[in-house]
């Protein structure tokens, strides 16, 4: 099975696909003028929820992997060292660094990463790479997207801004754009779960991937 967080993002994605077939069923049964805009808009803010809750919670997933695998801090890349050790000398709290002593060191990091995540709100790239820079260590995160999409995703999660900012106001949002958006997002959310399964391998040195890789995009198949 894959990861947790991609079992979640297809529990999320329901309403987005539950929203779909609405609007399908009164084009396809009603006459005239639909009026149907408020059923897209809430389709895009739902999928984007649900965009933005897979990267948090694989983020999170990531970390507890890692720390299942491995008990030495030193086996962590110079990127993971490097946050542990400023975040600790920047807190509030002068007996923080005893807490790292042994394997301490691994709920300091989670817990450093989970409050991070909380101030997530705008899943765009270059939020996500500095998230995934800071607590990973990884140069560029979105370098495990599907290639050439981390604009796309940024004027899909711009929309969404757009409508939340704005409700029935904001720009209209046809069907084929929402679909569009669909793909776009369930494709990449599955690309980062591959590419992240061979990145935890590789930072552990672990013989096995930390989740399998059979990737169905209708949750009822797991």
């Amino acid at each position: 099975m894959p990861s947790d967080s991609y079992i979640n993002f297809l529990h999320i994605r329901i309403d987005v696909l539950k929203l779909i077939e609405t609007h399908a069923y009164y084009t396809n049964n009603r006459r005239g003028r639909k009026n149907l805009g408020h059923l897209t808009r809430s389709a895009v803010v739902m999928l984007c929820a649900a965009w933005e809750r897979f990267n948090e919670d694989l983020l999170l997933e990531s970390i507890d992997k890692i720390c299942s695998s491995i008990d030495d801090i030193n086996v962590l890349n110079d990127g993971i060292k490097d946050t542990i050790s400023a975040k600790v000398k920047s807190d509030s709290h002068n007996r923080k660094p005893i807490e790292l002593a042994g394997t301490g060191w691994k709920n300091v990091w989670k817990n450093y990463a989970e409050d991070e995540t909380k101030l997530l709100n705008t899943p765009k790239g270059a939020q996500l790479r500095q998230l995934y820079s800071t607590y990973l260590g990884l140069p560029d995160y979105t370098r495990l997207w599907t290639v050439n999409n981390s604009t796309e995703i940024d004027r899909f999660v711009s929309d969404r801004g757009n409508i939340a900012h704005n409700g029935n106001k904001a720009s209209y949002i046809r069907m084929t754009k929402l679909r569009a958006y669909q793909d776009l997002v369930i494709n990449n959310v599955i690309n980062i779960d591959s590419n992240m399964a061979d990145t935890i391998q590789n930072m552990t040195g672990s013989p096995d991937l930390p989740w399998e890789k059979d990737y169905h995009k209708d949750l009822s198949k797991y």
